[in-house]
């Protein structure tokens, strides 16, 4: 048997929970990390199951917790979760992960300046007669 027997993951192919975590760490940074659990995988060689885990910034990798069958895997999966919830605090769970502002695409104006919601109202205008018989 080889000496590393365990999957190579390079990615959660079928998620079960996905999830954004806003967190203190013990060192006092305020850090976001997401959070993503894969559906249990049967690993035949081994006769055993695992559940693919992912914990960005805590994790180097998608990492398999096995287990005996797939709800111990999944059951082993949240352990590994819990414990880096407990491990850090002000956990703020489903918030959205910050994107880097170059990555987002800016509008390009053609010449012209915004309007207030005042400039762009036409004026009314009184049609004279109209109400008089």
């Amino acid at each position: 048997m080889p000496d590393d027997w365990r999957p190579k993951l390079s990615r959660i192919e079928d998620p079960i929970a996905d999830d954004s975590w806003e967190y203190m760490t013990p060192q006092g940074e305020r850090r976001v990390a997401r959070l993503t659990v894969g559906r249990p995988v049967h690993f035949p060689q081994e006769r055993c199951w695992y559940s693919p885990v992912m914990i960005e910034g805590y994790l180097a990798k998608v990492t398999p917790v096995f287990g005996e069958g797939p709800v111990d895997s999944l059951m082993n999966a949240m352990t590994l979760i819990k414990k880096f919830h407990d491990e850090n605090r002000e956990i703020v769970p489903g918030v959205k992960p910050r994107r880097a502002l170059s990555k987002t695409p800016q509008k390009k104006t053609r010449g012209k300046t915004a309007k207030s919601k005042m400039q762009r109202k036409k004026p009314r205008t009184k049609i004279r007669g109209a109400d008089s018989r």
